[in-house]
């Protein structure tokens, strides 16, 4: 049975007092861990330089391994940034669907997802990221 990332655990401490500036200055400066993790949270805070971050780690590839549970797997920081675009997807339909129930287990699941920091992205934030991202891969293979 797996763990949680002591690093993941420092950083969501971290990210709860952290501006939207300190965590761009963390995507592109800081461990590579920190880069993902931060880039993840300037898109769940739908700041715009998310955007910024995946272009350079696209034109600019930093590969990296990450384990989730006992799966491992190396990729550039920009494919786990996009992972987190299209899962997002998932989180927030969830969330829109728990919304309607008034239930205590939804309630629960509700606090949950907050607490992953997808209180407050919206599914045309998601489809906006989608639609720049499409074009910036688009222009890198030409």
């Amino acid at each position: 049975m797996g763990e949680e990332s002591k690093i993941y655990n420092q950083f969501k401490k971290i990210a709860k007092i952290a501006s939207n500036d300190e965590l761009y200055y963390y995507a592109m400066n800081g461990s590579n861990a920190l880069r993902v993790y931060s880039g993840q949270e300037l898109f769940k805070r739908n700041d715009k330089r998310f955007l910024e971050i995946y272009t350079f780690y696209s034109g600019n590839p930093l590969i990296m391994k990450y384990t989730l549970g006992c799966v491992g797997e190396h990729k550039n920081i920009s494919e786990f940034l996009k992972d987190e675009v299209y899962s997002a997807q998932d989180y927030i339909s969830l969330r829109d669907q728990l919304l309607k129930n008034k239930d205590e287990i939804s309630k629960i699941q509700l606090r949950q997802i907050k607490e992953l920091g997808y209180g407050k992205l919206t599914e045309e934030n998601i489809k906006s990221v989608k639609k720049q991202l499409e074009k910036i891969d688009i222009k890198k293979l030409n």
